[in-house]
């Protein structure tokens, strides 16, 4: 078997162990931690965003430090930092040292192992690309799925400190240990080629079904020449403004169809629905966008984003609530997992790692700013329907922009 794979299965383990360091799982230690130590959730939750904005800010340089070093070196430094971060939250005892074990646990999650899993699978495939990438994003997905009521559980059993201890225990055992036994840099340091093929054979995608050509140069952008070109600036701006249309309704949904008159069960229910359409329908969207165009993909997804917050605005039964979890669902693993392939596809691997970390820069500052937007509207309003408006017009912009950007051609074919 290819050696990728087993890349690949190593970044589905640590991108799995990684959910333990997410808002999603975060919430449901806010009660227990708050009464016991008196923290109000204000300030438990000042912590999870403060990480995330300096994930964001921080994304860039760590993305280039994949471009220079062993991705081994750097994700397992990543991990070590959760498994000790979560370590001692299990036993933390002031707010400074919750602050600072959970921002060191935020950056690490949001920069370290996203940028560095992407990154790291995407050097070893170009063929299959795709479904490697969708098989990672699943792992990521299935993490949220799976560590969510497993933390429930050993709550129940235990109490919230050893909860965060088991966390870290499972980054370590999926997420430390294969990554350092397996991972490496690139299929050229053990004499491979990309997807394994024959060395004397180039595999080429247009953005639809992939085809062997004879061997020549892969488009190789270095960082100065990508930002000099109008299609970088362009796929950040409407990946920027997706995601503040993906995240705006996302911390007030249950709010939202509870106000529509749902119940928050079923409110509850339809996130649950909505994570693992995402997770599915990233398997089968990973080979997808081996064979179809990545563009038209992307807009497709961008404006399913925007008729899922149309749907959300006339929800007042289940079945409308499970309707848009789906579609939304679906549109979002689509949106992150085609914006992976998409940016190698324009410009190749040679600085994907600064890549993938400035893309996830533009996505994290637009999941912060996207409640936000949504939290004012309605404090002005006193309802979500003008925020959904917005939303689903954002969305419609951002397809707009994205159809702007065009793949530039190869520097290394381009005249004097």
């Amino acid at each position: 078997m290819f050696y990728g794979w087993y890349i690949v299965g190593a970044s589905s383990g640590i991108g799995l162990a990684n959910a333990a360091t997410a808002i999603s799982i975060l919430t449901i230690f806010i009660g227990p931690m708050g009464d016991e130590l008196g923290w109000t959730r204000t300030e438990i939750a000042g912590a999870a965003s403060l990480g995330a904005i300096l994930g964001a800010v921080l994304s860039p340089v760590i993305g280039g430090l994949f471009d220079r070093y062993s991705p081994r070196l750097v994700l397992v430094c990543g991990g070590l930092l959760i498994v000790l971060a979560l370590m001692y939250l299990s036993v933390v005892q002031t707010l400074l040292g919750f602050y600072i074990a959970m921002t060191v646990a935020r950056i690490s999650g949001q920069g370290l192992v996203k940028v560095g899993v992407a990154t790291s699978v995407a050097k070893w495939f170009l063929r299959f690309r795709g479904r490697a990438m969708g098989i990672v994003y699943f792992a990521e997905a299935a993490g949220f799925i799976i560590l969510a009521p497993l933390t429930q559980v050993v709550m129940q059993v235990g109490d919230w400190r050893m909860t965060w201890l088991a966390l870290g225990c499972v980054m370590f055992v999926i997420g430390v240990l294969p990554v350092a036994l397996v991972m490496r840099r690139q299929p050229a340091d053990m004499g491979l080629a990309l997807d394994g093929v024959n060395p004397g054979q180039r595999l080429v995608t247009t953005g639809h079904a992939p085809s062997y050509k004879p061997n020549d140069d892969e488009a190789n952008w270095s960082t100065a020449q990508m930002v000099r070109t109008s299609a970088f600036w362009l796929l950040l701006a409407s990946l920027f403004a997706i995601s503040v249309a993906i995240s705006g309704i996302a911390l007030h949904f249950v709010p939202h169809l509870t106000q529509q008159g749902l119940s928050s069960q079923s409110a509850v229910a339809a996130i649950s629905i909505m994570f693992t359409a995402g997770a599915v329908s990233a398997l089968a969207m990973g080979i997808a966008g081996e064979r179809i165009s990545l563009k038209l993909a992307l807009v497709v997804a961008y404006l399913a984003v925007a008729l899922s917050q149309v749907i959300l605005i006339y929800t007042n039964s289940v079945s409308d609530a499970y309707l848009f979890a789906v579609i939304h669902g679906i549109s979002t693993a689509t949106v992150n997992l085609m914006s992976l392939l998409l940016w190698p596809h324009f410009y190749g691997t040679k600085s994907i790692g600064f890549i993938y970390g400035i893309n996830r820069a533009a996505q994290v500052s637009g999941y912060a700013i996207g409640p936000l937007i949504g939290g004012l509207i309605y404090d002005a309003t006193g309802s979500y329907r003008n925020a959904l408006v917005c939303f689903a017009a954002l969305a419609v912009f951002s397809a707009l922009v994205f159809l702007f950007a065009r793949r530039p051609s190869n520097p290394a074919t381009r005249p004097g």
